[in-house]
């Protein structure tokens, strides 16, 4: 008897064409335009570089405890990796 009293829902369609939204475009902040102009033209007409890197990428495996070891002295000193590896290679080769 309650399903009697209850009313259906009226949902509203809220569908709107797919095109309704697509010529928002926010507005450039005053010359801020001219900056993404020159980046979009940058972006396409520089060429890229055909020279090699001059980084490098070495990983090690070995005993955690000397691994740990390495970072903590890096750490202590303040160095990266590459820097305290120089130092002690220079140690090593008596460059210093």
């Amino acid at each position: 008897m309650m399903d009697q009293d209850r009313m259906a829902l009226n949902i509203p369609d809220f569908e709107e064409p797919a095109d309704a939204l697509d010529d928002f475009v926010p507005r450039p902040k005053e010359g801020q335009g001219d900056k993404i102009a020159a980046r979009a033209i940058d972006a396409v007409s520089s060429f890229p570089s055909r020279e090699a890197s001059p980084d490098g990428q070495l990983n090690l495996k070995g005993p955690r405890t000397i691994l740990e070891r390495f970072k903590a002295m890096c750490k202590a000193d303040r160095r990266a990796y590459y820097d305290m590896l120089e130092i002690l290679m220079d140690s090593y080769e008596g460059k210093n």
